[in-house]
């Protein structure tokens, strides 16, 4: 039975969808353009006024805007992305990047996924509750006695903003725990490509394996042990790379897409002509 480096061999058949693409150079190079003009087009997304997202900011007043911060997750993963496309050749590096883009896209997706007014609020709040606790905790390891006055503000405004929606209960809020990655990359993954809901996810989960030195799953895409072992000799496939960065790219491309419809989406009480 054949083996990759005497070690392990592919788990699964389907990972040689991974190895498909007749000319892997040209596959970066139109994804690495295709990649530009998704950039432009986020660049123009604009929040309708009086629309469901203005709705949504209009509750936030003067903290960080939901709009702003599901566009900033969704530069970031243009970031990351465009970090993989100035690789002059892909090394361990590029899946690290890649991982993170979608990581960023699928919290985008998330944030505003759920057509309840109530539901988006509630998770930009969630949102917004576990970045502070996070900062929380990197605070308490450099300084015992961090000053915890802005978690005290935050939870203030939590409740100022749930006060005067119904169904929202602030406690709920505060209590959460943050939601796993791949729960988050679940949801968006079976989103963006209703023909093949497991794409994106499986994407994420062989870039996290890859830059964790996982060998099985490595191994499951093309890439040798040996090249885990050794990563400053890192000989890496190119039609894996350009597989993952050209899935990388369309989905990110979707995501932007949908959070055009989300910032121009109407109330559906609206007349056409309003």
């Amino acid at each position: 039975m054949e083996s990759y480096d005497g070690e392990v061999r592919p788990i699964s058949a389907s990972s040689e969808a991974w190895l498909r693409g007749a000319d892997p150079q040209e596959q970066v190079r139109v994804s690495c353009t295709h990649l530009q003009a998704v950039g432009e087009l986020l660049d123009r997304v604009k929040v309708t006024r009086g629309g469901r997202a203005s709705s949504v900011d209009r509750c936030f007043q003067e903290t960080f805007l939901p709009s702003d911060m599901v566009r900033t997750q969704l530069r970031l993963a243009h970031h990351y992305i465009k970090s993989a496309c100035g690789a002059d050749a892909p090394t361990l590096s590029s899946f690290i990047v890649l991982r993170v883009a979608i990581e960023c896209m699928a919290t985008a997706h998330w944030l505003i996924a759920d057509t309840s007014h109530r539901v988006r609020i509630e998770r930009f709040l969630k949102r917004m509750w576990w970045d502070t606790q996070s900062a929380v905790d990197m605070a308490v390891v450099a300084d015992a006695s961090p000053d915890l006055s802005a978690v005290h503000d935050l939870e203030d405004t939590i409740h100022e903003i749930a006060k005067p929606i119904k169904g929202l209960d602030p406690e709920k809020v505060t209590t959460s725990k943050r939601v796993a990655l791949s729960s988050i990359v679940q949801e968006p993954s079976r989103a963006v490509r209703p023909s093949y809901p497991t794409l994106m996810q499986s994407c994420w989960m062989a870039c996290a394996g890859i830059s964790h030195g996982n060998i099985p799953i490595s191994a499951g895409v093309g890439i040798e042990p040996h090249s885990v072992r050794n990563p400053s000799e890192h000989p890496i496939s190119m039609n894996v790379y350009a597989n993952f960065l050209e899935i990388a790219v369309a989905d990110l491309q979707t995501t932007v897409e949908f959070f055009q419809g989300y910032a121009t989406e109407k109330h559906q009480n609206d007349h056409p002509t309003a």
